[in-house]
């Protein structure tokens, strides 16, 4: 068995904390989550009060696996707990889980629950309650389905539960560990009420529970008072949880200028989707602020299954005639909200982050680009670029790749539809040669869909299908991780897309807020208001 020694992890935790990028607020606090509101902490925080938050969507339900919403995501964090979880450099780390082992040829994974935790109905959390979570998640979600496959869920005795994986892979706790669709700890009753329904009660573990849920108003969570925290230094969705704030109330504000003015006004004290030109208006007022993020990337993704961009010759062209600098600042605006990086993890993932393809991301040579075209197969043929103004980043972005494409003789047009028919236009590679889009961040640089052959643009490299085979049955994740050079060489190499550089997400709120983070999705517990 692989023991994993959170002791030392812990360690690494305190050594990490200047290295990482949490948020500027954040704040150790040695206090628990359940003292009297308003008292005044070692390092000035306080507990009580409420939070509004402007969302600008409403989630369809608050049971997480059973979609991928974001909104479900985001909010669900806050009432439910997984056993394993990421951190801001999307290293697995145990939530409900005290600890974790791995079996040497990896097809037994045995989960230590934490003892004593209790659902807000009151319910002590039993092995019981964590297979029947486990059994419906791996039912519902898609990832669990083509990663865990087979896998079964075995209690051995209240507090230890046994996951068999028939065919494992170095993917498998970050499958286990991922946040959107995650693998909520629900009490069993509910659970198998529900099998794969939606559930009809929102019972978690987590430092809030659901209060009221007005449809289309708010949603609003409430202190639990007997939530128990993990002890190890915040970090990211793991670590020590301190439910600071009352009450948090996450308004649906679809409309943009109701969100920052509502700032403005004091109506709510954090919002989301906040624009570059809304930033601006944000910095301006002495009351606010902004906090950037960095969270994913856009990519310029080759259709390289049909038309000109089958020739790879073509595609490294292209590559050269791109100025991603000129392409960012015309997607973004300014350098404050993009960062440049050629590689398909962002720095803070240490274990995945290479400087290999570097060289290819920042080529930028027209003389090349037009010598490499003139050796290819492309023959003034009309590469079309499909777009859509309603999401204006990607299309400011394809009309800048346009004219760079333009300046060495290639002949290109650009195909502006709405995002409505995006998927349907996808489907058929005779009718789009470049298109744009964008990634969140994930813990392996394999679990991109722009890697997969069955996904647009359809990828067909032997090369790197076989370093992702590699990769996947690694015997450990250090010999996993020994490949990333090799993986980053053969992408940049063979071009299934062009990576332009890392993209923010923009927060906006009051400069009393103390202590958020953003890791995929707004993290509230941890955050006062110290007005």
């Amino acid at each position: 068995m692989k023991k994993v020694n959170f002791t030392l992890i812990t360690l690494l935790f305190i050594l990490s904390i200047a290295l990482i990028g949490c948020s500027s607020g954040d704040k150790e606090t040695a206090n628990t989550p359940n003292e009297d509101a308003n008292e005044e902490k070692d390092d000035n925080a306080k507990y009580g009060g409420d939070l509004h938050f402007a969302f600008n969507a409403q989630p369809p339900n608050l049971d997480p696996p059973t979609n991928t919403s974001l909104d479900t995501r985001d909010i669900g964090h806050h009432i439910f707990e997984p056993l394993l979880t990421l951190n801001t450099k999307f290293e697995v780390q145990p939530m409900l889980a005290e600890d974790y082992e791995v079996s040497d040829d990896g097809k037994e994974i045995t989960f230590h629950l934490r003892q004593g935790i209790k659902f807000h109905n009151g319910k002590e959390v039993t092995s019981e309650d964590v297979v029947a979570s486990m059994e419906r998640w791996q039912e519902l979600s898609s990832q669990a389905q083509t990663y865990l496959n087979g896998t079964t869920y075995e209690a051995v005795d209240e507090h230890t539960i046994v996951a068999h994986i028939p065919n494992p892979t170095t993917l498998d706790l970050y499958i286990i560990a991922d946040l959107t669709q995650f693998p909520a700890i629900m009490p069993k009753e509910i659970v198998e009420k529900a099998g794969k329904e939606w559930v009809e009660e929102y019972v978690g573990t987590g430092p809030y529970k659901l209060e009221e849920w007005k449809q289309d108003q708010y949603i609003k969570l409430t202190r639990y008072e007997d939530f128990q925290s993990r002890t190890e230094p915040a970090d990211g969705l793991a670590g020590e949880k301190k439910a600071y704030v009352d009450n948090v109330y996450f308004h649906v504000v679809q409309d943009l200028s109701t969100r920052v003015s509502g700032l403005q006004t004091g109506e709510y004290h954090v919002a989301k989707n906040i624009t570059q030109d809304s930033a601006e208006l944000i910095e301006a007022d002495d009351n606010l602020k902004n906090e950037l993020y960095t969270t994913g990337f856009p990519i310029i993704l080759f259709n390289k299954k049909e038309g000109v961009f089958t020739d790879n010759l073509v595609r490294k062209a292209a590559n050269a005639a791109v100025n991603v600098e000129d392409i960012l600042i015309a997607t973004y605006g300014n350098e404050k909200y993009y960062q440049k990086n050629h590689s398909l993890v962002k720095e803070e993932q240490t274990n995945w982050y290479t400087e290999a393809g570097k060289e290819e991301y920042e080529l930028y040579d027209l003389e090349l680009a037009k010598e490499l075209l003139e050796q290819s197969s492309y023959n003034g043929e009309e590469i079309t670029i499909l777009t859509t103004r309603d999401i204006m980043e990607w299309y400011n972005m394809m009309v800048v790749v346009q004219q760079q494409l333009e300046q060495i003789g290639m002949n290109v047009k650009l195909d502006v539809t709405d995002s409505a028919t995006i998927s349907e236009r996808l489907d058929d590679p005779s009718g789009w040669d470049l298109y744009s889009t964008s990634f969140a961040f994930r813990p392996m640089p394999i679990m991109y869909h722009f890697l997969n052959p069955e996904w647009y643009g359809w990828i067909d490299s032997e090369e790197i299908d076989e370093l992702k085979d590699k990769i996947l049955h690694a015997a450990t994740q250090e010999e996993a991780e020994g490949y990333k050079d090799q993986l980053h060489e053969a992408v940049w190499d063979y071009l299934p897309a062009i990576k332009t550089g890392d993209q923010t997400t923009i927060v906006s709120m009051k400069k009393e807020i103390d202590g958020y983070q953003h890791v995929a999705g707004p993290i509230i517990w941890n955050v006062s208001l110290n007005e």
